[in-house]
């Protein structure tokens, strides 16, 4: 056990990605039904009302699927790369889990955003002349 925990295969961008992989999955699968469940995401604009509870969860669930995908892909090439766990290959492997979990925040917000307005009510189509 101690081996794979010092093993380069051990790291955060492989583990955060099967995280990342599993919540997007389970999410998509099952998604809440209501904001006061205990899983699904959570800000300020994704909870006014539930119309915006799905579909944040929606586009969260979508993107935090492919970015478990790019981490897992990511931490299997650094564990091919590096041949132990230094200094180098925690920074290497953490980075893109916090960038890819910014990504996937401001990515929600801004769908949220093109689809809300600021009181959570859709936009609607306007006329083109």
């Amino acid at each position: 056990m101690t081996a794979f925990i010092h093993s380069t295969y051990c790291n955060a961008s492989l583990l955060a990605g099967l995280v990342f992989l599993f919540m997007g999955y389970f999410i998509r699968r099952f998604p809440p039904k209501s904001m006061k469940t205990w899983y699904g995401y959570r800000s300020f604009y994704s909870t006014q009302n539930i119309d915006t509870w799905h579909a944040a969860n929606l586009h969260a669930a979508h993107i935090s699927r492919k970015i478990g995908i790019l981490l897992l892909v990511f931490g299997i090439a650094c564990a091919l790369f590096f041949s132990s766990q230094t200094e180098l290959f925690f920074y290497v492997t953490i980075s893109p889990v916090v960038i890819g979990a910014l990504y996937m925040v401001g990515y929600t917000e801004w769908k949220l955003g093109q689809e809300f307005d600021e009181e959570g009510n859709r936009r609607t189509e306007e006329p083109q002349q």
